[in-house]
């Protein structure tokens, strides 16, 4: 039984990347027509504030998404172990989803359904229906922290990395652990973890420095990135699949080109500059970096575009909104912002 569902895994990551990568290849480089020009942005500056959606008495936003069919939905994940859907249009809460018995670090809204999941040092990971503010699956998977959570391309498995050394797909619809590996070589916490948009790759981080990629059919480490000093804090694939960003405590972001396999660019930013996040946006033009402060560069020059400083602690999360017409980030000062136009 278990082959039989180990192949059938693997055929459907394989059927979704073939289509997705063939639907890349038709797009070719064109940008969409919709996307914010580079000279619009450059002049985003704060347009909202929003303090209300976790708990004044524990403070800290840990953790952000954005719903990718309806990105006026936001996600967070907060100190105060409550998971919050916030409807930044309507400026309502729209669901508190409590469960966590600690805080919680990963959020991830599911791309066409009303569901969205949470991570939490508490070793669980909760699937959580937002029509009835309720958990519908609580999956331990893990014996310590989980450290990184990512939705696979189908919609129906999750991507989990802790601080146990492993890394594990869960079915998201019956909650079972379909695959759990740990890097013999590496034996260290897990501190990050992200697929590829088309879901054949996935990238783990390290507590000690190192990046590794991994295809996902054969549960296999197929190449390293070295370089960086410190732990991973952060890691994101390009929406256009080429390109590979990572950051970790050494004040550095390194750009990876996935088809040579190597570092093409390192970010060198000032001194005890703390990355949190690292997001793309949906066209793979602009990368935002959120930490100590927060910042838009444009993809291919990696110019600067952008500097916000509005946060009083650091930033946890950095999204852009649909065709990046407008720019939210969270911070441990319990505030989400939002910028555009």
């Amino acid at each position: 039984m278990r082959n039989l569902t180990e192949s059938h895994l693997s055929l459907q990551l394989q059927d979704k990347a073939t289509v997705l990568t063939t639907e890349r290849k038709k797009r070719g480089k064109t940008v969409p027509e919709e996307l914010v020009r580079t000279e619009d942005l450059g002049k985003y500056r704060p347009v909202a504030s929003h303090l209300g959606l976790h708990s004044a008495s524990i403070p800290g936003i840990l953790a952000l998404d954005l719903c990718p069919s309806d990105t006026n939905k936001v996600l967070t994940g907060g100190a105060d172990k409550n998971v919050v859907v916030f409807d930044k249009n309507s400026e309502q809460i729209l669901a508190t989803l409590k469960g966590h018995t600690k805080k919680v670090t990963s959020v991830v809204f599911h791309p066409s359904e009303n569901i969205v999941f949470s991570a939490s040092p508490d070793t669980t990971i909760r699937i959580w229906s937002v029509t009835s503010a309720s958990c519908v699956l609580k999956l331990c998977v893990h014996r310590r922290a989980v450290s990184g959570l990512s939705l696979h391309a189908t919609g129906d498995y999750l991507l989990s990395a802790s601080d146990d050394q492993y890394w594990a797909f869960s079915d998201i619809r019956t909650g079972r652990v379909l695959t759990k590996v740990t890097d013999e070589s590496a034996g260290c916490a897990l501190t990050c973890a992200q697929f590829h948009p088309d879901g054949l790759i996935f990238g783990t981080g390290t507590i000690d420095s190192q990046i590794k990629i991994w295809i996902s059919r054969w549960r296999t480490n197929v190449a390293n990135f070295p370089g960086h000093s410190g732990p991973i804090t952060s890691i994101a694939f390009s929406e256009n699949g080429y390109y590979l960003a990572t950051a970790a405590d050494d004040s550095q972001v390194k750009l990876w080109d996935l088809r040579k396999l190597k570092n093409f660019k390192s970010i060198q930013l000032d001194d005890n500059y703390e990355v949190k996040c690292l997001t793309f946006d949906q066209s793979g033009s602009y990368l935002a970096i959120g930490g100590t402060d927060i910042r838009v560069y444009v993809c291919k020059q990696w110019a600067d575009i952008l500097h916000f400083t509005e946060h009083t602690g650091l930033s946890t999360g950095v999204c852009f909104g649909e065709h990046s017409r407008f720019l939210a980030s969270t911070s441990l000062d319990r505030s989400l912002k939002l910028y555009s136009l």
